[in-house]
C-alpha cells in the first residue's frame, strides 16, 4: 500500500446529492464537463507532483464495474476508450504502459460512466482508483498535500485517507494457472479427441472474444493474436441444432452467456441469456434455425463455470504476473439482484424521481435494487386520474407487481394496477352484450363520444351510432356532462375497449 492516500471527490462527503440513477454518477448532467474538467486538472496535479509521467493499466474492463446496461455500454460510444487507444482496443490490457495523458482521458471516461474502468499505477507507489460513488483515490510514497490543496481550490472535496478501498492488496483472485507449454499440449489433446472446442478469450474484465478451434493449426493461429495477460477458458463446440439451444434456454436456472457465430464465420456480441427469451411471441426466438448458425451457452457466475480448460496468459519471459480480480463490483450484485426476481412477483419500492409524464423510477431497496424498478403511467392505475403525484408521488412508498425484467437496460418494468381488480373484466363479467346501462357523456371526438358507464369504465359511441339519422359531429346529438343510455355492443378488457351505441330507451 502506498505511505500516502487522498480521497478527492466533487461534492461534500458530509452531504452528498441523493440522486442518481441505476449505477450512475451523482454528478448532475448540466454540470458534468465542469466537474470532469475539475478532477481531471486535480488528479493531473497529484501524478506530476509524484513524477508519474507514466502509467500502468491494472485490472481494465469494457463495462460491467458499475453497470452492464446497454444505456451505459453504448451510450459513451466505444466505451469512452475512441481516441485513446484503437478502434480494436488494442494497448487497452492489463500490464500497459501508458502516458500520463491517456490515463487522465480513461480518468475522464471513468468518471462519466462511459463503460471502461480500471486501476492505473506509476512509478513511486503513484495509484489512482475512481470509485463507485464519485470518489477519486489518490496516492504515493511521499506526501502530495500540495496537489490536495489545489484541488481545493478548484471547487473539490481533498482529504487524507488511511488507504484506498480499491488497493490490489484487498483484491481476492481466482487461482488459475498460467497458460504454458502444458496448457497448449493439453489443448492440442483436446481438439485431437474433440475434434472441435469453443475458445473463450477474455482481454479485459467482462469482454469476451471467442474462437472455434478444429486443429493443432487454429490452435497455433490463435496462440499468436492473444491479447496479453488475456483469461482463457475452453468450453465445448457450438451447435447447429437451434431447437436444443431454445430449450435449454427455457429450463435453464442459471445466468448463462448466449454466445453465437454467425454463418459468415463472425461472432456477435454476447447477450445475457434469460428463461423468457426461449419463449417470446417471436419466430425462432434469438436463436436463427439456418445452416451454418451456431449457439451455445456458457456459465456467467465464477461458481458455475467449470470449463475444459482454463488458464491465464504469462508474459512474454513466462512469468505469471496478471492478478485478476474477482471482488464482486455493483454491477455484479445488480446482476444477481435481477436473478432472483420473476415476472409476476409483488416487490415494493420507495419512488425516486419522475420522468415527465411518461413514468416514475423505483429504487427496490437501498442497495442492488437502488433505482432499477420503473412504473409506467399506463401501469398506474385502471381508472384516469390528473397527475402522476396523485398515485406516485416522489418519495412515496408501493408495493406493484414485476411485468418484465429489462437485462440490457437494468430495468424492472413495474404495474400498480396489476395488483388491483381489473375493474373492466368485472364489468364485462356483469354485464351481457346488447344490454342497456346509464351513463355520463365525457368527451366529444369528431368520431363519436366517450360515455362513462362505471367508476373508471369508459365506452365509444361511434358517429353513426349517435342516432337514428345521419349526423356529422357528435355535437349534433349530444354534449358533454349529458346522462343518457347506451346499448353495449362489444367488450375487449385486454385493451380496455367498450363499443356502445345510443339507446333511447331505459335499462331495464
Amino acid at each position: 500500500m502506498a505511505a500516502f492516500a487522498y480521497c478527492v471527490t466533487p461534492y461534500d462527503p458530509a452531504d452528498p446529492p441523493a440522486a442518481s440513477g441505476p449505477g450512475g454518477t451523482r454528478i448532475p448532467y448540466d454540470s458534468r464537463e465542469r466537474v470532469v474538467g475539475a478532477l481531471t486538472a486535480a488528479l493531473a496535479g497529484f501524478a506530476l507532483d509524484a513524477g508519474a509521467d507514466y502509467l500502468t493499466i491494472d485490472n481494465p474492463m469494457t463495462d460491467g464495474f458499475f453497470s452492464f446496461s446497454s444505456s451505459v455500454r453504448h451510450g459513451g460510444g466505444g466505451y469512452g476508450l475512441c481516441g485513446l487507444f484503437p478502434y480494436d482496443r488494442s494497448g487497452y490490457h492489463d500490464g500497459a504502459r501508458i502516458p500520463l495523458a491517456t490515463g487522465l482521458g480513461l480518468l475522464r471516461a471513468m468518471v462519466l460512466r462511459q463503460g471502461a474502468w480500471c486501476r492505473l499505477r506509476g512509478d513511486h507507489d503513484f495509484f489512482l482508483h475512481v470509485g463507485e460513488e464519485d470518489d477519486i483515490y489518490v496516492g504515493s510514497s511521499r506526501p502530495l498535500e500540495e496537489a490536495a490543496a489545489r484541488a481545493r481550490t478548484l471547487g473539490l472535496f481533498s482529504r487524507q485517507v488511511e488507504h484506498s478501498p480499491y488497493d490490489p492488496a484487498f483484491d481476492e483472485t481466482w487461482g488459475e494457472g498460467p497458460a504454458d507449454e502444458a496448457f497448449w499440449t493439453d489443448l492440442n489433446a483436446l481438439v485431437a479427441d474433440l475434434g472441435t472446442v469453443l475458445m473463450e478469450e477474455r482481454p479485459v474484465a467482462n469482454s469476451y472474444r471467442w474462437h472455434r478451434l478444429a486443429s493443432a493449426a487454429d490452435v497455433q493461429g490463435v496462440r499468436e493474436w492473444l491479447t496479453p495477460r488475456a483469461r482463457l477458458a475452453v468450453w465445448p463446440d457450438l451447435t447447429e441444432d437451434a431447437e436444443t439451444v431454445r430449450t435449454a434456454l427455457a429450463r435453464q436456472d442459471r445466468l448463462e452467456l448466449l454466445v453465437q457465430q454467425f454463418p459468415d464465420g463472425s461472432f456477435r456480441p454476447e447477450r445475457i441469456a434469460e428463461p423468457a427469451l426461449a419463449t417470446a411471441d417471436v419466430p425462432n426466438p434469438a436463436v436463427p434455425a439456418e445452416p451454418g448458425h451456431r449457439a451455445a451457452l456458457v456459465p456467467l457466475e465464477p461458481a458455475d463455470r467449470d470449463p475444459l480448460l482454463a488458464a491465464v496468459l504469462p508474459d512474454p519471459d513466462g512469468v505469471l504476473r496478471a492478478r485478476w480480480r474477482t471482488n464482486r463490483t455493483r454491477a455484479d450484485e445488480r446482476r444477481t439482484f435481477l436473478a432472483s426476481l420473476a415476472i409476476g412477483d409483488a416487490i415494493s419500492g420507495v419512488v425516486a424521481t419522475g420522468l415527465n409524464d411518461v413514468g416514475v423510477y423505483v429504487h427496490l431497496g437501498d442497495g442492488p435494487g437502488h433505482g432499477l424498478g420503473f412504473l409506467r403511467v399506463p401501469e398506474m392505475s385502471w381508472a384516469r386520474f390528473d397527475s402522476v403525484d396523485d398515485i406516485a408521488p416522489i418519495g412515496r412508498e408501493i408495493r406493484a407487481q414485476i411485468i418484465h425484467i429489462d437485462w440490457l437496460r437494468e430495468q424492472v418494468s413495474l404495474s400498480l394496477k396489476e395488483l388491483l381488480p381489473n375493474p373492466w373484466q368485472a364489468y364485462v363479467d356483469s354485464h351481457e352484450t346488447g344490454q342497456t346501462v346509464a351513463g355520463t357523456v365525457t368527451r366529444l371526438l369528431p368520431f363519436g363520444a366517450f360515455v362513462r358507464v362505471a367508476d373508471g369504465i369508459e365506452g365509444l359511441v361511434p358517429l353513426t351510432e349517435l342516432a337514428d339519422h345521419e349526423v356529422r359531429s357528435p355535437e349534433d346529438a349530444v354534449a358533454v356532462g349529458d346522462e343518457v343510455y347506451v346499448a353495449l355492443l362489444g367488450a375487449d378488457p385486454e385493451r380496455r375497449r367498450i363499443n356502445l351505441s345510443l339507446s333511447p330507451s331505459r335499462p331495464r
